[in-house]
């Protein structure tokens, strides 16, 4: 009987070390997706023409800006619900957005903030109008992405074209819009896949 139960004993330790591989497994496939496979389905947060990039500025701007009039209205990129939704003196009127597949978002310098914390916003939702509060030299949306959450170093910030679609300075892009994104460089139009 002893030898029944330490067999039975070992078989249910197996059997729960596979388990536990099995269910390990696919939290690290969950983490392992891409920015672009995370964020598949987001929207451009504004129209505008996009005036500066990534990383430019010595390395300090971690997000991007995308010029427009004041009062534009600022989206959602994706469901979500509000975390933050405040008067800052750096950003101006500012909204953070913590999505449901663990990425947050920051929408800066607006002119006007429509949603309050911890309120639910959908993909699209307006929540703001754009506009050049805080430290801002004109009118624009900065834009910025965070893994999992935004700290003041900005050290989970990613280049948010890696969700967004690839795109230049000068370069005009339209929140309804997802596959295909009008450009105006020079005068010049034409199309361009803002697919990932």
């Amino acid at each position: 009987m002893g030898d029944y139960i330490r067999r039975l004993l070992i078989a249910a330790i197996m059997l729960l070390f596979v388990c536990l591989l099995f269910l390990g497994g696919k939290q690290s496939e969950a983490k392992s997706l891409s920015i672009s496979e995370r964020t598949k389905g987001w929207i451009w947060p504004s129209d505008g023409i996009i005036s500066d990039l990534f990383y430019s500025r010595n390395g300090n701007h971690k997000g991007i800006d995308i010029a427009g009039e004041m009062g534009y209205p600022i989206y959602a990129v994706d469901n979500g619900k509000v975390t933050k939704s405040y008067l800052s003196s750096s950003y101006g009127n500012v909204i953070f957005i913590k999505h449901t597949n663990g990425m947050e978002t920051v929408y800066a310098h607006l002119h006007t903030r429509f949603v309050k914390e911890k309120e639910k916003v959908n993909k699209g939702k307006i929540i703001g109008e754009m506009g050049s509060t805080g430290n801002s030299s004109g009118v624009h949306l900065h834009f910025e992405v965070h893994k999992n959450k935004w700290t003041a170093t900005k050290k989970n910030a990613v280049n948010p074209i890696l969700a967004l679609g690839k795109v230049e300075v000068g370069q005009s892009v339209h929140a309804a819009q997802r596959k295909k994104t009008t450009i105006a460089t020079n005068g010049k139009q034409g199309k361009v896949d803002s697919d990932r």
